[in-house]
């Protein structure tokens, strides 16, 4: 139960009204948004909240204080359940973007994975040396083609047949797979 200490009421009778209906309401007001909520600990809050909004009585004289009181609280409800769903959905939204095409490891995964690795080091390995060699310069080092050329003495466009090559080759290694 909410203790109201020394509380001024402001003086008015009104606000008398409202302070004397919460404190006799309260035990419903709680278990009315327990029940809406479903959490206890949230609907204390709630209604604590409720206690804070009629500690400035409105400007209009409320007619029905148990009335003002349990709408007060639905609409504070509805407020949580609201900002709680949005909340939900941009978690949901983070954790699609966070985890979004990465896919789960299963043990097949990981042997396919382990087979097409194979498969690809094995083809590297059975590259001529100067093939293997520009391609680790390109796509390793990051040497453009024709800085390639130019170390090893050769064509840019011997350059681009060994590339072409052991790329071809490492395609058709990957995609044994897929057929």
């Amino acid at each position: 139960m909410t203790d109201f200490g020394d509380i001024d009421a402001g003086g008015s009778a009104a606000a008398v009204d409202l302070l004397t209906s919460f404190r006799e309401h309260e035990p419903a007001l709680l278990r009315f948004i327990a029940a809406r909520i479903g959490c206890r600990a949230t609907a204390q809050d709630i209604v604590q909240e409720v206690f804070l909004r009629i500690h400035s009585p409105p400007a209009e004289p409320v007619h029905d204080p148990r009335a003002f009181l349990f709408r007060i609280a639905v609409n504070l409800a509805t407020n949580h359940r609201a900002v709680a769903r949005r909340r939900s959905e941009l978690t949901e939204e983070v954790k699609d973007l966070l985890w979004s095409g990465i896919d789960e490891a299963t043990p097949e995964r990981n042997f396919l994975a382990t087979e097409q690795l194979t498969r690809v080091t094995g083809t590297l390995s059975r590259l001529p040396e100067r093939t293997r060699q520009i391609l680790a310069m390109n796509r390793f080092e990051g040497m453009k083609q024709v800085e390639i050329a130019q170390r090893l003495g050769i064509s840019t466009t011997a350059v681009e047949k060994h590339l072409r090559n052991a790329l071809s080759l490492l395609l058709e290694a990957t995609q044994d797979d897929e057929r």
